[in-house]
């Protein structure tokens, strides 16, 4: 079980985590990724950014080199919750991932991937604690989770967009790096907005958080039903501002930034 370290301070009630998703949720509208950068901007010093990606970390800092609408972030999450980084010197949580080491054997795992014949995905998308395939139906997926099971491997296995299947170890997901993050900078679970547009983000809409589900989420989000989750009209950043504005975040003036200089970072 991942151990939250504690923090001697509680954040200010004003101040907010909003972590999201990359991926056909904050991109997929450059027009609306301006607009939603500018809101975010306007109230930066009490709104902490992470964004949480099934891509490895090393992949966003590229994309995040290559779009300069993007906000920078203050946290990095990647490969479904299996690496947490702080953004601005690279380092990792190393609280976070070495208790995903315990049990888990990537080799067995993908051991058993090619002798099943399921073709890995590229080299940048696998990392020490996330193996990924292309599996091309939900029937296909159930063999899967049938033959790890018979090995007695310790794993979790997630299915996304009919064909994305990713092995992690069982303590990790994006929903339990939100939750680490959270009890590491001292944030109260109200104080934490996520976004997200697919079945790999589902984690993050499970606990008490504040939710923004995008238009173009899959429909296994937009099924999800809970009073802390807004299903946005709108897609990609269009639908993640159009949630803030709900959660009452983005607003057109800034927030009272009379505290913005006690912003605490791990």
């Amino acid at each position: 079980m991942v151990q939250i370290p504690m923090t001697e301070h509680a954040p200010l009630p004003s101040r907010f985590l909003f972590i999201s998703d990359m991926d056909d949720t904050l991109l997929g509208d450059d027009a609306a990724l301006s607009k939603l950068a500018a809101a975010l901007m306007q109230n930066r010093g009490q709104i902490v950014i992470a964004y949480n990606s099934s891509r490895p970390c090393a992949s966003l800092r590229e994309t995040l080199a290559q779009n300069k609408d993007i906000p920078k972030p203050d946290y990095l999450i990647g490969a479904l919750g299996t690496e947490i980084e702080r953004f601005a010197t690279g380092e990792a949580l190393d609280a976070y991932s070495r208790n995903l080491k315990e049990g888990w054997q990537r080799d067995k795992v993908a051991a058993l991937m090619e002798q099943l014949g399921f073709a890995a995905h590229a080299d940048e998308f696998q990392t020490e604690f996330k193996a990924s395939y292309h599996v091309p139906s939900a029937a296909q997926f159930q063999r899967v989770l049938q033959h790890i099971r018979e090995a007695g491997l310790n794993a979790k296995i997630i299915f996304s967009g009919n064909k994305n299947l990713d092995i992690i170890p069982p303590g990790a997901d994006k929903g339990k790096a939100v939750i680490f993050l959270q009890g590491t900078l001292g944030f109260r679970p109200e104080q934490v907005i996520v976004a997200g547009d697919s079945a790999n983000d589902r984690e993050m809409f499970v606990h008490t958080f504040k939710g923004i589900v995008v238009g173009n989420a899959d429909e296994g989000l937009k099924s999800l039903s809970s009073p802390n989750i807004y299903h946005a009209k709108s897609s990609c950043a269009a639908g993640v501002l159009e949630g803030l504005r709900h959660w009452g975040v983005a607003h057109p003036k800034p927030l009272n930034r009379t505290h913005k200089n006690h912003r605490r970072f791990i």
